[in-house]
């Protein structure tokens, strides 16, 4: 049976997850979702890429919180809560608009998802802006992560023959040919 080759992506975002997971444990913090969340989205082929997408999603996260933490403050001063269902897509709507005319159309999805876990949680018992500053923060945290693993993280040649884990495949995991020469080796 011959099994697929695994590539490097794929163990860096596997990895991320895993220091994302093992750093909150260690700081006993609540909740890891947001962080292994930036985490997957953030990781690319090269450490470039994973720079300047991930340099434009921590400005997604900032905006999608800012745009959360208003409507939550609009919400618990005037209690509109019934209304949130409409409020919401509209927001989702506003927000991509926002990214896509200041030229972050990678930070798109993170400012979405953040918005929206600020939005759909049920848990604000903190108060809505510590809660919409500490998500920004796990969120902010994944992203670091990740562009740390792309950066730093190579598996030996011989490692990688043994294991079989290749050098450069596409999003599913497929081996699609050899890296080029900026540490690329990075692919699902």
């Amino acid at each position: 049976m011959n099994f697929p080759r695994i590539g490097m992506r794929n163990i860096k975002t596997s990895t991320s997850v895993f220091l994302c997971l093992l750093l909150f444990e260690l700081l006993d913090r609540e909740n890891a979702l947001m962080a292994c969340i930036a985490a997957v989205i953030c990781m690319q082929n090269t450490i470039v890429d994973s720079f300047r997408k991930g340099t434009e999603r921590i400005i997604g996260t900032i905006i999608g919180g800012i745009a959360g933490a208003f409507v939550l403050f609009l919400i618990s001063t005037f209690g509109y809560e019934n209304i949130l269902i409409f409020i919401i897509p509209i927001g989702v709507i506003i927000l991509i608009e926002i990214c896509v005319s200041l030229g972050l159309k990678n930070s798109v999805v993170i400012c979405c998802v953040v918005y929206l876990v600020l939005l759909t949680s049920a848990n604000h018992v903190e108060g809505y802006l510590l809660y919409t500053i500490n998500r920004i923060l796990d969120t902010s945290v994944g992203i670091v992560i990740a562009l740390l693993v792309n950066k730093y993280m190579n598996i030996p040649d011989s490692i990688k023959r043994k294991l079989k884990i290749s050098k450069e495949s596409d999003e599913d995991g497929v081996t699609k040919g050899e890296p080029d020469e900026n540490n690329s080796d990075e692919i699902n």
